[in-house]
């Protein structure tokens, strides 16, 4: 009896513990209670975009999967995350169409435009893209064709987030052309997922569309401002895409078509041009203005231009191919000419070898028709002189273009892209752009103003404050010292200018807000809710008149704007060392680059040898080895080491003890002047502001440079002999370097970083380092005019204290000498 009333307690209390039971907190990546069951399918007019994305279980996820036909879209759902990624699905039902083997799963293959890349259209135009923080947005434009507007079905986003992230309380939401095409709770902490969202019809028109990422994101169990830097969100770029139900991914019909072209699975677009008279030097203009107008065309942030003198074998998404030569040169090349080609100029699209891809033509039965036809493309892109830009093209990557400030503007946000915003959370931060003139000269001088329209709520605490950052340094600081809440009407903040570069700069406003509830933060409380800050578009950027002068070398301002490239009374020289396949497409990546800062195509002439340069602007590109000791000499560059370009070790070769001797020695001394004594130098920088260079009395000299051995690429520019010209020289150790290293500084997140007068890159590394300009030189683009003068000579004399005390000195001692003559000649005597 006593064992049987044990067994019936027992019964009766496991129940009880089994409700009971609860699962203790962790930070570890969160997974179903269940296995997930098959997203239901939407009900009519009810978005599926609203159902979570939810990730599998280990046991459901599969270790491989039959590749699908390239013409079915991707499904109508949210697909959850798995450690492979899943192939697409069909969208309708279709007939069946036979699948891969499965032995041929276990063989990874390069997806081409005859299977999946030509129903798809990659979208992202970043090599890496992260939204992070509490609150994040990316905007950005892309094209289609008329025939990819109507074909597209779906858009996929393949993310993943922190594992800190509460999903919850988080939501990523996807909108194309201000309207939401999804939103859903950010839950992809185990590994990518895909979020497959369907298009509404009209959802996309040809032509131009904009695609808007944002983010809401809030912490597990932190409330500290130090924890919203833990907040990310991570796109990857080979597995965000639109799908289209045929295979018009590669597809043009038009010239208007060529902004479609896309990127590739990295983020990168390539401008293919076959030239079957590729070495043919009467060619080298003509082929170079033709890159530099698809360039402008095209238009990617990461583009590049390569030279082949046969056809591609298989086709590459993110690739315009581009057959250009006379009739006879072209024939063969692809299965049919257009038709005309034997009449005049031709510039159209043609069927290529591989199906479903568009090679696009340019071609003549002679000669100058050929160079007729190149016209055709570049010279509407021309600018008639004296036109002024008022934008710089940003919207590929960052939507609106950034309007060019060239004197006292005052612009509201509503303008340059921000809209009102409430936040609840603990770190506000939203940004623009803004654009300054080649000729912009007030780094040492002057403050822009912020006049702030926002509002804060009562439970923000004083020491609370608003930070503002010009291209990722800060610029100023205001504090939130009033208790109890306010509103802020054209709160003025002064910002400096010092952070300022010619061409496109990022402003980013961010508010750091405290409160008590994030001091208590109570475990297993709702996410706040509730608006705590307030920023209105309203509010105004104020840009004061500044300095106009050019000045140069300067790496920033050619790169920003292709100053002094982009109007000149005389073509460009352009000095080729070989007119190999390699070194015309680093040349062409270059120009091309710099005709899209420009904003128009440069005018360039070839020249055959260095002695024809003369005293005018220039372009050189070509490997070291190749170039005169001369003209290096000019450039105030030294010889390459015998290595140079083979050494990746991070350091001095062995054996090399003399260079290690001296980055020891510059390691110790700080390379300054000062040696032991420069922690001077240091407090200098640190409590007064104040560097070497700016306690000169006369601008110091340029010394010579070598290049590291571990130096795989470098760009640099000086003066003409009489000073007349500005220089741009592009090298490598070979002519692969040359094009590779060419093809990496062109992205946009290093393009950016391009200043001084040299700038290198370390392959091994991607390192970019850059050596300062001392020796600077201005050179008058306005017509004189006392206010500039005044702006000049003001940011002229920040930058050169010394000068300006010896000067303010001797101004007072003059005073006083001839107060005292006069006293001695007017004054009575006693």
């Amino acid at each position: 009896m006593k064992p049987f009333v044990i067994a019936c307690t027992l019964a009766l209390l496991a129940p009880s513990q089994l409700l009971a039971q609860t699962t203790p907190f962790d930070m570890s990546r969160e997974r179903p209670a269940t296995p997930a069951q098959p997203a239901p399918s939407p009900a009519p007019g009810q978005p599926p975009a609203q159902v979570p994305a939810q990730a599998q279980p280990p046991a459901a996820a599969p270790e491989a999967r039959p590749q699908q036909p390239a013409t079915q879209p991707a499904p109508f759902q949210v697909s959850p995350g798995a450690p492979t990624r899943p192939a697409p699905q069909p969208t309708r039902p279709t007939p069946a169409t036979p699948t891969a083997p499965p032995q041929a799963e276990a063989k990874p293959r390069v997806q081409t435009a005859s299977d999946t890349d030509a129903s798809r259209r990659y979208i992202l135009p970043f090599g890496k893209l992260s939204l992070s923080g509490e609150a994040d947005r990316r905007t950005w434009t892309i094209y289609v064709t008329p025939e990819q507007a109507s074909a597209a079905t779906a858009i996929t986003i393949g993310y993943q987030n922190s594992i800190v992230v509460a999903p919850e309380a988080s939501t990523f939401s996807v909108e194309l052309n201000g309207s939401v095409i999804g939103q859903v709770p950010v839950a992809s902490a185990d590994a990518v997922s895909d979020l497959v969202l369907p298009l509404p019809a009209g959802a996309l028109q040809a032509g131009a569309n904009v695609v808007r990422l944002a983010t809401q994101q809030r912490h597990r169990t932190d409330c500290s401002i130090q924890s919203t830097y833990d907040l990310w969100t991570n796109i990857d770029p080979s597995r965000t895409y639109l799908t289209f139900n045929a295979p018009v991914g590669n597809g043009f019909s038009s010239i208007d078509d060529i902004p479609a072209v896309g990127l590739d699975a990295t983020g990168a677009t390539t401008i293919d041009i076959i030239a079957p008279a590729l070495t043919n030097p009467s060619r080298s203009n003509m082929l170079l203005r033709l890159a530099q107008a698809l360039a402008l065309r095209v238009q990617m942030p990461n583009q590049t231009v390569a030279f082949h003198a046969t056809m591609p074998t298989a086709p590459v998404a993110g690739t315009l191919t581009v057959l250009v030569g006379t009739q006879l040169e072209i024939e063969g090349l692809i299965p049919a000419l257009p038709a005309g080609t034997a009449v005049g100029p031709t510039v159209t699209f043609a069927p290529a070898a591989m199906p479903g891809l568009s090679t696009l033509v340019v071609t003549g039965p002679t000669a100058e028709a050929l160079r007729q036809a190149v016209e055709t493309l570049a010279s509407p892109l021309d600018t008639a002189p004296g036109t002024s830009r008022t934008t710089f093209s940003t919207k590929a990557w960052n939507t609106p273009d950034a309007p060019i400030l060239v004197g006292e503007t005052r612009m509201p946000l509503s303008q340059l892209g921000i809209t009102t915003s409430e936040f609840s959370g603990r770190r506000f931060r939203t940004e623009f752009m803004l654009g300054v003139p080649a000729d912009f000269y007030a780094s040492a001088y002057g403050d822009a103003v912020i006049l702030l329209d926002a509002g804060y709520a009562a439970s923000v605490l004083p020491g609370s404050r608003i930070d503002v950052y010009v291209n990722g340094n800060i610029a100023t600081t205001t504090p939130l010292s009033t208790a109890g809440g306010g509103i802020l009407s054209h709160l003025p903040i002064t910002v400096t200018l010092r952070h300022f570069v010619p061409g496109v700069n990022r402003i980013s406003i961010e508010a750091v807000l405290l409160t008590e509830d994030d001091d208590a933060c109570a475990t297993g409380t709702p996410a706040q809710t509730t608006p705590r800050f307030a920023l209105f578009d309203t509010t105004e950027f104020h840009m004061p008149d500044f300095a106009r002068i050019d000045s140069s070398p300067s790496l920033a301002a050619t790169s920003s704007t292709g100053q002094p490239y982009r109007r000149a009374e005389q073509p460009t020289a352009l000095y080729l060392d070989r007119l190999d396949p390699e070194t015309l497409s680093a040349a062409a990546t270059l120009v091309g680059r710099l005709a899209v800062a420009a904003g128009n195509p440069l005018a360039l002439e070839t020249v055959a040898s260095p002695a024809a340069l003369g005293d005018r602007n220039a372009l050189i590109v070509g490997t070291m080895s190749q170039l005169p000791p001369p003209l290096l000499t000019q450039m105030q560059i030294g010889a390459a080491p015998a290595n140079w370009g083979t050494h990746h070790a991070g350091g001095p070769a062995n054996g090399d003890s003399g260079t290690l001797f001296e980055e020891w020695r510059h390691k110790v001394s700080g390379g300054s002047w000062l040696g032991q004594g420069s922690r001077l130098e240091a407090w200098l920088k640190s409590d007064l502001d104040l560097s070497m260079d700016s306690l000169r009395f006369l601008p110091g000299e340029e010394e010579n440079f070598s290049p590291a051995d571990d130096v795989s690429f470098m760009i640099a520019q000086g003066r003409s002999p009489s000073g007349a010209g500005t220089w741009t020289l592009a090298t490598g150790p070979t002519p692969a370097s040359l094009q590779t290293g060419m093809s990496a500084m062109v992205q946009e997140a290093r393009w950016n970083g391009i200043e001084g007068r040299i700038t290198t890159f370390e392959e091994a590394t991607g390192n970019v380092a850059m050596v300062p300009v001392h020796d600077l030189h201005l050179n008058p683009t306005q017509p004189f005019s006392i206010a500039n003068w005044r702006l000049i000579a003001a940011n002229w004399l920040s930058t050169n204290i010394l000068f300006f005390a010896v000067m303010f000195i001797a101004g007072f001692a003059l005073l006083g000498i001839i107060t005292t003559l006069m006293l001695r000649l007017l004054g009575r005597s006693r």
